[in-house]
């Protein structure tokens, strides 16, 4: 993993980090039930799109690489070809399915009616999101990483964008037309589908944009790149070597999200018995999905962000045969992780009661029950990401479907038992969510360990963070006791944040929990470091 790819991931993370904030400015701006409506539509979305195209742009542009490395220009130019006709037939097929399903997926599956308008106006999406995948593993193949990482954040910023101005457009008609039928939730649906046909739009945007990039740097490939072999791949065997190369890595990322839709579909099977329970399921599900999850997902994003150097060192030192550099890296941030998201965690539980009123006002008591029980998922997140993420880079791809499937069982397991037994509601999925994702983590984290055949110091790298984050958080929550009556709940956050970054990390360098080098791997580690020699720990 070069300096080029790092930026690429580093750039697609934010992506991730911008696509999390549109749901919940799409959640502000349609309400909590069609924030519900909208994710059902996405996950049916997501879904379908990773059983398609899936991994696509990184192992397509990983075999067109290896073709071009050994000469074979005509080879790797056939491949490009035949994927582009599979995966636009794969695109298309998938396409019509959600826009002639989607009633089935509305009605019968997330029984959830007012998503199927939703799901219709995405289906092109998926179609346009193919053909630019393809485009961007052509573009990987020839060395460039650019278009790939451009296409990821304007997508997200074009779809933020429109989300903004067609959600107003077509929730002021979902008001006429729930005025007129006397129906509150058409305005919901018609805001949800304003953010579908952002998607859609931005999605034929970014292919536009890509097919003239394409065209203009086909044109600049040396003509000698179109000599080599004269015999290439059939049709058939480009399919089968594309299909070959993406199957683990596909089925393991198909695991990873198959639980998001699942936890809807027990949910609403469990609530479709009684219709004011069905409604008011849905409402806290939008919580759950727009207000509690994007919160976990933003926060672990960011860290992963300050990881991803780490992980191309580790690729670096493993290509290299470096193992002892390989498991000073590792073990060095499993401890950078691990300080991070101890923090996160303990400070979503600590401040959950104003963290709750200014995601979801009007629902501020469940978003704070979620984040008081849920809130270690950032810890188990981000671990089990770091841990996963390292494990397929040195190939363990099969420890990583063990751990996935095994994570995935429990989640299933205790999702159906609390529904139907302890008739816990949304937070059924809050519960099963953090077992699942702890069982990942521990699973993950063993199989990593022994990969990479490392003893972390237990005390430096779990013990003393952990008690860092605690003492940070009873001060937080005591606190912010105080303050917030008199500063509000936004206020009082953000002074509980810069306040209890400070006092942690403060703890940590007094008990001496980083080596001087572990600090150059620590966004802002020279005002870290600068803050450790006035306290005399360097």
């Amino acid at each position: 993993m070069n300096q080029v790819e790092i930026k690429r991931r580093q750039m697609q993370t934010v992506s991730v980090i911008l696509a999390l904030i549109t749901v919940a400015v799409i959640a502000r701006l349609t309400g909590y039930n069609g924030a519900s409506y909208t994710i059902a539509a996405l996950e049916a979305f997501s879904v379908l799109w990773m059983v398609i195209g899936g991994n696509l742009s990184d192992v397509l542009g990983r075999m067109i690489r290896i073709r071009n490395s050994k000469g074979q220009y005509r080879n790797a130019e056939q491949l490009r070809k035949n994927a582009l006709i599979f995966q636009l037939v794969l695109g298309l097929a998938g396409s019509l399915f959600l826009l002639f399903g989607a009633d089935w997926l509305a009605r019968t599956v997330f029984r959830i009616q007012y998503s199927s308008f939703i799901i219709m106006l995405l289906a092109p999406a998926l179609l346009f999101r193919t053909v630019s995948a393809v485009l961007t593993g052509c573009f990987q193949g020839e060395g460039s990483e650019l278009p790939t990482a451009a296409a990821a954040l304007l997508r997200q910023v074009l779809i933020l964008v429109l989300s903004l101005l067609f959600c107003r457009l077509f929730s002021a008609y979902g008001a006429k037309v729930s005025k007129l039928l006397v129906q509150q939730n058409f305005e919901a649906m018609y805001g949800g589908a304003g953010a579908a046909l952002a998607v859609s739009v931005s999605e034929l945007l970014v292919c536009i944009l890509l097919l003239l990039y394409y065209r203009v740097n086909k044109k600049n490939v040396d003509k000698t790149r179109r000599e080599g072999m004269r015999a290439v791949d059939s049709f058939a065997d480009s399919v089968r070597s594309l299909c070959a190369a993406r199957g683990m890595q596909w089925l393991i990322g198909l695991l990873v999200i198959l639980p998001v839709p699942l936890g809807l579909v027990f949910l609403q099977k469990r609530a479709a018995a009684e219709a004011a329970m069905a409604e008011a399921a849905v409402a806290e599900y939008g919580v759950y999905g727009a207000g509690y999850w994007v919160l976990c997902g933003c926060w672990t994003a960011f860290i992963m962000l300050s990881l991803i150097p780490v992980y191309g060192k580790t690729a670096v030192s493993l290509r290299k045969e470096e193992q002892r550099f390989a498991r000073n890296m590792f073990q060095g941030g499993f401890h950078l992780a691990m300080v991070h998201a101890a923090f996160a965690s303990v400070f979503l539980a600590a401040a959950a009661n104003w963290l709750g009123a200014v995601i979801a006002p009007n629902q501020a008591k469940a978003a704070a029950r979620m984040l008081q029980s849920g809130g270690f998922a950032v810890l188990f997140l981000t671990l089990s990401f770091y841990f996963g993420r390292l494990l397929l880079l040195s190939g363990g791809k099969l420890l990583v479907l063990c751990a996935v499937g095994a994570a995935d069982v429990v989640y299933v397991i205790v999702v159906s038992v609390l529904l139907n037994a302890g008739n816990a509601g949304v937070m059924a999925l809050v519960y099963g969510g953090l077992l699942g994702l702890g069982v990942l983590c521990v699973l993950l984290g063993v199989f990593a360990c022994r990969q990479f055949r490392a003893r972390p110091d237990w005390l430096q790298t779990l013990a003393i963070p952990a008690g860092a984050a605690a003492v940070t958080g009873l001060v937080a929550m005591l606190l912010g006791r105080v303050l917030a009556p008199h500063l509000g709940e936004a206020f009082t956050l953000l002074i509980l944040l810069l306040l209890g970054f400070a006092l942690y990390w403060i703890l940590l360098l007094l008990l001496r929990n980083f080596r001087e080098q572990e600090i150059e791997n620590v966004p802002g580690g020279k005002l870290i470091r600068l803050l450790g020699q006035m306290l005399r720990v360097f």
